[in-house]
């Protein structure tokens, strides 16, 4: 299965001659269907042409999930043929430790549950009829009545459609916001809008109607040139209910191989689950790819959470404009909200406990959505992942839940060599608590943000698109930021810092420490100033390298000097000097030359600190990743291919 992730044409001066093939819309490589072979013990097959009557056996296999679900016990297998199960499977069995219950592809074959209306991506010449040729309008021939909304994207590429709120905005000729009185915005709406390929489901009629218009958004943007008859394509159309795949209550049990689409409001939901293992799922996200609540033990290995988030969108499409007193619509659905949403049920504390707790993410892939993976109040080991292409945040790290109410012990989330692309704040905060207690660390990571985010559509009176580059952590309205240690990363930023370490030395509070050491700033514009922490922060910071490769720097005094005054004793050791990475003018290779000024200049790290010190014995080099360390492999893609 392929799938995308979605880069932007930059100018120059951002991109720093980004490889061609990373600065336009591309097809990222093909996947094998599987990486398991059928394992030795009680198993039983499913196909597309079983039947459910049959014994379930490989000659003879049954024809849904859900039924074989019913047949299986602790230490069986379910291995599902290649094809297409139009399902919502719940799954509730326990297996137990010894032996696990495993949902699984065959192997070599690709198989995917899938929870959308089969007709539109299996007979689309005969599921829609033509009401407007020049607006290319289209309604489908069926009534589907009694839908909340309908979600979607196109059933070639899995690029994302628009849900629209309104039929206005679905036919409109407009590509640019215009509002009706640009003097009394708060009084008045805008005019309607087109916002690409989408749909609107009509309440009264049961009716969905679909516009595949093509786009003519200004440059950098990648627009809709594809068909524009939805009767010569497939489409995913699901109805908001759809959840392909749910775990409730759900004990010792493996999910690989399969492909997961077609979902509505989520594509995976857990609840009150444990000891759950996907490994080499691909998770085709509705508004979430993954929520959970109550779920520990749950491992993610060599996954995909990909989004729904297409080219053409921007930031503001999808913000929620009806708030009231205001006169305002809103325009589209947010397409993919996050990549996992965690929950607690805070409806009464029996649902809130136990929390989600003990997970380890690796070599997975987030792409594609508003937000990624929140993880705040959890255990969790999240490492060797792709962070790519979020509108919004990379990792939400602020608690959604009282932990620190429910549980006397602080949680540990440990951020190892992971890579964040194309995100506008890959570290957030804005959870709704007044308290903290999470332990943080964040080390051996690369934050490569010279890729901006594309953040607002055009206007009358801005006819160009506004872009933003990320900043490494921010928050949403001052919450509390727990306690961190920062360390060995390297992070690229774009022009418009307005600190020197991107944020990491902000939201500081007294009770909460925080530790910055070992880290290489790096800048394409101006280098900014340095923070000053209040006295009565928690505050140490030393050993980090800061660089402009674009703008003269200033002299040593020049920056440190206010900042030194006022704390003498921080950022005793750190450097301005270019780090002279291996190849990053060509190629994402961002291990340190020879010679460069990073090599064996950062300071001591504390020994009951978490650490992949890779091949660096000697004094720390400063940065992600030692000069003779081997490359990082980051998500499914194999060791060295974000590298030329």
């Amino acid at each position: 299965m392929k799938y995308l992730s979605i880069i932007l044409l930059i100018p120059f001066h951002l991109c720093m001659a980004l490889p061609e093939e990373l600065k336009s819309l591309k097809l990222m490589p093909k996947f094998p269907p599987t990486i398991h072979e059928i394992a030795e013990g009680p198993k039983y097959f499913v196909s597309p042409q079983g039947s459910d009557k049959d014994s379930g056996s490989q000659e003879k296999p049954f024809r849904t999930i859900q039924f074989a679900l019913t047949q299986m016990r602790p230490g069986d297998s379910l291995y599902l043929r290649g094809g297409v199960y139009r399902e919502n499977v719940r799954v509730a069995l326990r297996g137990t430790s010894v032996k696990p219950i495993t949902l699984a592809g065959y192997p070599e074959e690709n198989a995917i549950i899938d929870g959308s209306f089969a007709e539109f991506y299996e007979e689309p010449e005969n599921a829609w009829e033509l009401l407007d040729a020049e607006l290319h309008h289209y309604q489908s021939k069926k009534l589907y009545p009694n839908l909340r909304n309908i979600l979607g994207s196109f059933g070639d590429t899995m690029l994302g459609l628009q849900t629209y709120y309104h039929q206005k905005d679905l036919l409109a000729s407009s590509e640019v916001f215009v509002w009706e009185d640009w003097d009394r915005r708060q009084e008045t709406d805008l005019k309607p809008v087109y916002l690409g390929p989408g749909m609107w489901y009509n309440h009264d009629t049961g009716r969905i109607h679909l516009r595949l218009a093509h786009t003519d958004l200004p440059d950098p943007i990648s627009n809709y040139r594809g068909k524009q008859d939805p009767r010569k394509l497939p489409l995913l159309l699901a109805p908001y209910q759809s959840t392909p795949l749910s775990l409730n209550g759900a004990e010792h049990i493996h999910i690989r191989d399969l492909v997961i689409r077609g979902a509505g409001y989520t594509a995976v939901q857990l609840e009150q689950a444990r000891h759950i293992e996907f490994n080499h799922v691909t998770i085709w996200a509705g508004a979430y790819g993954i929520r959970a609540s109550g779920t520990q033990y749950l491992r993610l290995l060599n996954c995909g959470v990909y989004g729904n988030v297409a080219p053409w969108t921007f930031r503001a499409d999808g913000s929620k404009r009806d708030y009231p007193g205001r006169p305002h619509r809103n325009l589209s659905r947010l397409n993919t909200h996050a990549s996992i949403e965690i929950d607690s049920g805070r409806e009464s504390s029996v649902h809130a406990f136990p929390q989600n707790d003990h997970w380890e993410i690796a070599y997975c892939e987030f792409t594609d959505a508003h937000d990624g993976p929140y993880l705040g109040a959890i255990n969790v080991h999240f490492h060797h992942n792709l962070v790519e292409n979020m509108h919004d945040d990379g990792l939400y790290l602020s608690p959604m839940y009282k932990r620190h109410w429910l549980e006397n012990k602080d949680p540990v989330i440990r951020i190892e060599q992971n890579l964040f692309r194309q995100v506008l704040t890959p570290l957030a905060f804005g959870g709704p608590w007044p308290e903290t207690r999470d332990q943080i660390y964040i080390y051996r990571n690369v934050f490569d943000l010279r890729v901006p985010v594309p953040t607002g559509r055009p206007t009358t009176k801005r006819p160009t698109a506004a872009f933003s580059t990320g900043k490494l952590m921010g928050d949403h309205g001052s919450p509390p930021w727990p306690a961190m240690n920062i360390y060995h990363n390297t992070v690229i930023t774009g022009d418009n810092q307005r600190r020197a370490p991107g944020g990491a030395f902000g939201g500081l509070r007294s009770g909460n420490p925080r530790r910055v050491f070992n880290n290489l700033f790096l800048h394409l514009g101006r280098l900014p100033t340095l923070t000053i922490p209040k006295p009565e922060d928690d505050f140490s910071s030393d050993g980090n390298l800061y660089w402009s490769w674009t703008y003269p720097v200033p002299s040593p005094e020049k920056f440190f000097g206010k900042f030194h005054r006022a704390h003498p004793n921080f950022e005793k050791h750190a450097i301005l000097a270019d780090p002279k990475l291996r190849d990053l003018s060509i190629g994402f290779d961002y291990r340190l030359l020879k010679g460069s000024a990073a090599i064996d200049a950062g300071v001591p790290i504390p020994e009951d600190w978490p650490d992949s010190k890779l091949v660096d014995d000697d004094k720390p080099d400063i940065g992600a990743i030692p000069k003779d360390a081997d490359l990082y492999r980051f998500g499914r893609r194999p060791r060295g291919y974000f590298y030329r």
